[in-house]
């Protein structure tokens, strides 16, 4: 009889142990150095120390209590440490040479074999970038935007391959554009409620998932607004391959000049204005190429709304805005060309060619320089 309860007490007491390593995370951290190791969580963005381990042979081991995923750091400080997701009745050991994380071996749960190799892409997409560096201006926007466009692709692909991964989680910081992700943005988020003990993380997903919905109603009206110019542009006769419209304003210095007198010269009409902040961002792109190209029978005619003589002035003097061709009735949104070329917003601008006629609207900086390059 005494043998049957012992044999009771000894499955009770295994299942009680079975029943803790259930709420344990089990991890292994190889490193030669005589420095203690600690165990860093997480906590609003703020790394919390919560164990720590000195030992001579290298090997520090490290057994975490927790209900949930969660993020943590491990390593002799912050700076130096290595992120991994600890998650309940799983184990890992970390392989690791201070400084070196090409040479960091994992072997354990798959979450962390999966998140330290996505580390590793994400450290060769920023030596790519870092290599492209010394590369001309238009030739390292061109390059870049090519590396981003890739590793966008990267992450979207990361993330359906991994759904049920908290793995996914360490992403959510990378995604640029949240419309494009919406659906992997619901992904991070199921897995946010099903897998982490901490349920701050919602606030962050549902954060993006509100800004992609926001951007998405933000695109709607843009949609809506083109649509509402396209229509007003029929009207106005200010469609690709329609006659540019007369306009004849005082300069700075109250000469009357008339569009139709640069008449065999590119145009960039410019309708801007001194209070403009993304006027004022644009002016040296604009700047730029007018230099470039001003030889080449290339001109500017500069429509301010500015309602300030003094402001408008001072703004052409500060961006150098060295063309001859600045106009204006200090009307502000009641300037007549305003009304007449349909302009609700500013920077607006519309490119006419040598014979006047409206080839472009809304060009600037690389786009505007493109168009240019093939005219000219």
């Amino acid at each position: 009889m005494k043998k049957i309860i012992y044999f009771f007490l000894a499955i009770l007491i295994i299942g009680c142990n079975q029943s803790l390593d259930k709420n344990t995370y089990h991890l292994e951290y190889v490193h030669q150095t005589n420095e203690p190791i600690y165990i860093f969580k997480i906590d609003n963005n703020n790394p919390v120390k919560i164990d720590s381990s000195v030992s001579k042979s290298g090997k520090h081991k490290f057994d975490i209590k927790l209900k949930g995923a969660d993020i943590f750091l491990v390593g002799s400080q912050p700076q130096k440490s290595i992120l991994f997701i600890g998650v309940p009745n799983k184990s890992n050991q970390f392989l690791f040479q201070e400084g070196d994380y090409s040479k960091l071996k994992v072997n354990g749960d798959s979450i962390n074999i999966i998140l330290q190799d996505h580390f590793k892409y994400r450290n060769g997409i920023i030596s790519e970038i870092q290599k492209i560096n010394n590369l001309k201006d238009q030739e390292k926007i061109i390059l870049k935007n090519n590396i981003l466009v890739k590793y966008q692709e990267y992450l979207k692909k990361f993330i359906n391959q991994n759904k049920q991964s908290p793995s996914i989680i360490m992403v959510l910081g990378e995604i640029q554009n949240p419309v494009e992700f919406m659906n992997e943005l619901l992904l991070i988020k199921e897995v946010i409620i099903n897998q982490f003990e901490n349920q701050k993380y919602l606030t962050d997903i549902n954060n993006a998932i509100e800004n992609a919905n926001q951007q998405k109603k933000f695109l709607a009206q843009q949609e809506d607004r083109a649509i509402q110019e396209l229509d007003q542009r029929k009207k106005l006769g200010l469609e690709i391959g329609d006659k540019a419209p007369e306009i004849a304003l005082s300069d700075v210095n109250g000469k009357i000049i008339k569009l139709s007198s640069l008449k065999g010269n590119v145009v960039l009409i410019d309708f801007w204005a001194s209070w403009c902040r993304p006027c004022r961002a644009e002016n040296p792109n604009v700047v730029k190429l007018y230099n470039k190209y001003k030889n080449k029978n290339f001109t500017i005619y500069s429509i301010s709304l500015d309602q300030d003589r003094k402001k408008w002035i001072d703004a052409i003097n500060q961006d150098q805005l060295s063309w001859p061709n600045h106009v204006s009735e200090l009307t502000g949104w009641k300037s007549t060309p305003g009304i007449q070329y349909g302009v609700s917003s500013i920077p607006k601008t519309f490119l006419i060619d040598k014979d006047g006629i409206i080839i472009g609207y809304d060009l600037r900086g690389s786009t505007l320089e493109k168009k240019l390059s093939k005219l000219l």
